[in-house]
């Protein structure tokens, strides 16, 4: 395990996500760029201590469980949390359903496109993020966020804007025709 090397990348990334990527709050105060250590560690439910001891290179060797938290609450993309888990020594675990996080990138178009109605779905069309205007236009999604679900139980049977129901494109997957779910 090099220790030296998986602290640095993990201060790397720690540095490079804004508190606003996560939906966590600016704050009045930042001394440092990017999350707090006390933030990615509650994130990761670990300790901060423990936290603070690998990105300090004095940590000791990660678990696959922490390793794939702490991955998570960085938000890596999946060859970034590879590389963690080369890093650490140890073989990563497969990941497990469709990714269920939002890019940066993708969260800016968010803020950026204020007059289009935007909203970021997973591969089972579980709402990740929306921004105001789609709010507006789709109103309350409830608590369990899912365009197919609103779509089959609350009857909201909006049409696709190429002409063709949204219903047949979402049960596809579960009654077996069309490109399957990632497991």
């Amino acid at each position: 395990m090099s220790r030296q090397e998986l602290a640095r990348f993990l201060r790397d990334r720690r540095e490079k996500l804004r508190p606003a990527d996560l939906g966590l709050p600016e704050g009045t105060r930042r001394r440092t760029p990017g999350l707090r250590r006390e933030e990615v560690a509650g994130l990761a439910a670990v300790s901060v201590d423990y936290y603070v001891r690998l990105e300090q290179a004095r940590g000791p060797h990660p678990s696959a469980r922490v390793l794939d938290a702490v991955a998570g609450a960085l938000r890596l993309s999946p060859a970034e949390r590879a590389h963690v888990f080369r890093l650490a020594g140890t073989d990563p675990a497969p990941l497990i359903g469709p990714v269920r996080t939002v890019r940066p990138h993708v969260a800016g178009l968010l803020t950026r496109l204020p007059e289009t109605g935007v909203v970021v779905t997973d591969a089972t069309y579980t709402v990740l993020a929306r921004n105001p205007l789609a709010d507006a236009l789709l109103g309350d999604f409830g608590p369990r966020p899912n365009l197919a679900r609103r779509y089959f139980l609350q009857g909201q049977r909006a049409e696709r804007p190429e002409g063709g129901p949204f219903g047949p494109i979402a049960a596809a997957p579960a009654a077996g025709r069309g490109r399957p779910l990632p497991a």
